[in-house]
């Protein structure tokens, strides 16, 4: 009896032992899934909703108003120019209107955008402004 129980314990230690080391199967033919492929996953992804704004303002803007958009002295085709904040004094009490004819028109020696940019990428980006820099 001790000898066949011996050798169940011994034969059970083998078995599980095998059991629980796997092998490299190697690559396969079959891609392995996602995370980001599943639905759910894409479903709980928040997307940039100003991914455009924030792509023109570093295209248009940022030269002169710098990536914080605080502004200060820069130099543009060698004029020096003192560049407004955007993020402090007369930008946070302009209207969005006001915003948005000063990009469209340009205004003392901002230029006009009017030509470079649509009325929707401009409102966009004065919404833009308003939340990034002025907290709005």
């Amino acid at each position: 009896m001790r000898l066949v129980t011996l050798t169940l314990l011994i034969t059970s230690a083998i078995l599980l032992a095998s059991a629980c080391t796997t092998a490299d199967p190697g690559p396969t033919n079959q891609t392995q899934p996602t995370l980001a492929a599943s639905p759910a996953a894409r479903a709980n992804v928040t997307p940039d909703e100003f991914a455009a704004a924030r792509a023109n303002f570093q295209k248009n803007c940022s030269a002169c108003h710098g990536p914080d958009a605080k502004g200060g002295p820069v130099t543009v085709q060698g004029k020096k120019l003192k560049v407004p904040s955007m993020t402090e004094g007369h930008a946070l009490k302009h209207s969005d209107e006001d915003f948005v004819k000063q990009i469209t028109n340009g205004d003392d020696e901002m230029p006009a955008f009017k030509d470079k940019l649509s009325a929707a990428e401009i409102t966009d980006l004065v919404r833009f402004i308003r939340k990034e820099f002025q907290g709005r």
